[in-house]
């Protein structure tokens, strides 16, 4: 509450003590609010573990510049904030300073891209850091508590309402059986992660890279059935990724968040996807992660932070509830994310990497061949040579086997006539959504969905991996066909 509504219940209680304005918001207050709200050693806590050793003084919220506030920390022995902490509130240049934009050996600081797309992906690390230092209470503390765990990964989910429509999350996973290059694939390439239908769980529809400003800069499209007494809905973000190269240590970091509310048709010069049928179009206001390496040998510890609007308001949503099904949903997809045969086509697509961006992205982790080889699944594989590569993608299997010569590039050669093999057997079974989760490349995609449009793919003579075999979209079919 603010100074005079203080005053006025004060005058109410006759001679009952005042006490001055709280520094954080009003918002984690009451029946809407955590139990309390964050100090500012957690938020600093927090800073540290997304930008690093590049903040090194204790960040104060926003408004806390006061008089009144100086003399609240002097009267507890806090000592007053150094000339510093403001900028790096603020995203000054000690947080870019330690930020490379992933897969671009250049750090923020210094460029490597467009004036325009450099100054956009300082303004989201500053974005990202006003998020983290305004999320709620963490443990015990938060509103909703949901802990769970499999194999040895511990996971904790922590709700906050910053009003009645506002959600504040803050997701952490510790030892979680991937490495750093495993997480940046399942980022960079969603539409290869499995989407299963539980029954009586809510099902994830869809997530989907669907425009990209910067091999960094990407936008993607989340859609989720309805679920019981909610409604389904689905999501628009453009996402930003950085390796953090400072003393603290490698770390990959992101922040994503929706196109504005008055860029709803178009963000950037990008026409923004429209709003589903019988969706409701969630705003994420912010969406910052972080994966660092674990304690664990060969794991990582993932921290999300999301501030997002929800549908229906907070009341809507039983504490009961989210405790109950967060354990049963975490416990099913750690073993889609991390099961081997599941990796097979991030490790495809990692070891073609056309671009060479996951070269990029492997040189600022400081990735090599001998990383690769004591980490048993990994997905750092050394770069192949441009010929076994393109034998690999024109399915040329001779050609490959004569090509490899390495251990990765034979096992990636088996799961590349694995997978093919899958995708055969699913075109020919008329499972279109199944031999579209197997195809790794745009190509692949166009030719599964051209086959199953076109009337003339049933009756054509060639196979489905004829390099010749371009089945046409209804709409190039002439009408007499």
């Amino acid at each position: 509450p603010d100074k005079e509504t203080e005053n006025l219940v004060a005058a109410d209680l006759g001679d009952a003590p005042t006490r001055s304005p709280r520094c954080y918001p009003r918002t984690y207050m009451g029946a809407c609010g955590s139990k309390r709200a964050p100090n500012v050693e957690e938020r600093s806590e927090r800073l540290h573990e997304f930008f690093g050793a590049t903040i090194d003084c204790e960040v104060r919220p926003s408004g806390l510049g006061s008089a009144e506030a100086l003399a609240q920390d002097a009267e507890h022995g806090k000592a007053a904030p150094s000339a510093a902490a403001p900028a790096a509130a603020e995203g000054g240049p000690c947080v870019f300073e330690g930020m490379q934009p992933a897969g671009i050996n250049a750090r923020l600081s210094q460029g490597a891209l467009s004036p325009e797309d450099l100054e956009i992906q300082r303004t989201e690390l500053k974005e990202a850091a006003k998020l983290i230092d305004s999320m709620g209470a963490r443990g015990e503390e938060a509103a909703i508590l949901a802990p769970a765990e499999k194999d040895g990964c511990k996971y904790e989910l922590a709700i906050n309402w910053e009003s009645s429509h506002v959600a504040l999350v803050t997701q952490k996973m510790q030892a979680v059986p991937l490495s750093m290059l495993e997480c940046v694939a399942l980022v960079r390439e969603p539409d290869l992660i499995p989407l299963p239908k539980w029954p009586g769980l809510p099902r994830i529809e869809r997530i989907a890279l669907v425009h990209e400003f910067t091999p960094n800069n990407v936008v993607y499209h989340v859609s989720i059935e309805p679920w019981g007494p909610f409604p389904g809905c689905d999501s628009v973000c453009c996402a930003v990724g950085f390796v953090r190269t400072d003393e603290s240590g490698k770390a990959c970091v992101g922040f994503a968040r929706s196109p504005p509310e008055d860029e709803q048709e178009v963000h950037r010069g990008w026409s923004v996807l429209p709003k589903q049928k019988r969706r409701t179009r969630m705003q994420v206001d912010g969406c910052a992660w972080v994966v660092a390496p674990s304690a664990e040998e060969g794991k990582v510890d993932v921290t999300i932070f999301m501030k997002t609007r929800i549908p229906i308001p907070h009341w809507l949503v039983p504490p009961a509830l989210v405790r109950w099904v967060t354990p049963k949903v975490f416990r099913r997809i750690l073993p889609l994310l991390t099961a081997d045969k599941n990796k097979e086509p991030f490790r495809a697509r990692v070891a073609a990497d056309d671009r060479g961006w996951y070269t990029a992205v492997k040189k600022q982790l400081g990735l090599d061949v001998a990383d690769e080889d004591t980490a048993a699944g990994s997905l750092a594989a050394s770069p192949p040579d441009e010929g076994f590569a393109a034998a690999i993608r024109s399915y040329d299997w001779d050609a490959a086997e004569r090509l490899a010569t390495t251990a990765q590039q034979k096992a990636d050669l088996s799961d590349s006539r694995k997978r093919v093999k899958a995708l055969e057997a699913a075109v020919a079974a008329g499972r279109q959504q199944d031999a579209l989760a197997l195809a790794i490349s745009p190509a692949e995609e166009r030719k599964v969905r051209n086959y199953f449009k076109s009337k003339l793919a049933a009756s054509s003579p060639r196979g489905f991996f004829d390099p010749a075999a371009d089945y046409p979209t209804p709409r190039d079919v002439p009408a007499a066909a």
